[in-house]
């Protein structure tokens, strides 16, 4: 199974966040029992417990990216893609996030992110891919891509050529 998120999710609004991570579990046949396990979980780790009755057209964004978070790992997808999965948290959701992010991978499973913030990228990624005008210019591990430099370093030479 497969998970995307979003830098900008599109919820459903009418919903509440419960319904919602109902409706989510239900498409991809998440029982019962799990999905009150996963769903009690993340909503704790994401502090958004208190806020699941209410409608998600009273979320702020960063709510929004975290429900959208809950739904995508409440099916424990083998691949998650994630389009500037930090935007929109405080530091403590992207600390969590990133926590997240390790168990999965720890588990077997692959995550795919973009982002412009290279430090995290960095920290976070085994391997790394640049992109620049469509075209792939480096990828490898994350140390064969950067060596002894940083990957903003190399990332502003790449980009200079």
């Amino acid at each position: 199974m497969t998970a995307y998120i979003p830098d900008n999710p599109d919820l459903y609004e009418h919903l509440t966040g419960i319904q919602y991570l109902n409706f989510i579990s239900d498409i991809y046949s998440v029982t019962r029992a799990d999905r009150e396990v996963r769903m009690k979980k993340y909503a704790d780790l994401f502090e958004l417990t208190p806020n699941l009755g209410d409608l998600i057209s009273s979320y702020s964004h960063g709510m929004k990216q975290k429900l959208a978070i809950i739904a995508a790992f409440i099916h424990n997808p083998k691949l998650l893609i994630l389009d500037e999965p930090f935007v929109g948290l405080d530091p403590k959701a992207s600390h969590t996030l990133k926590t997240i992010m390790a168990e999965s991978c720890a588990e077997g499973n692959a995550i795919f992110f973009s982002t412009h913030v290279l430090e995290v990228a960095e920290k976070l990624c085994n391997k790394i891919a640049i992109i620049k005008g469509g075209n792939l210019i480096a990828s490898g591990t994350t140390e064969s891509v950067k060596g002894n430099q940083s990957l903003e370093d190399v990332f502003m030479e790449l980009i200079e050529e």
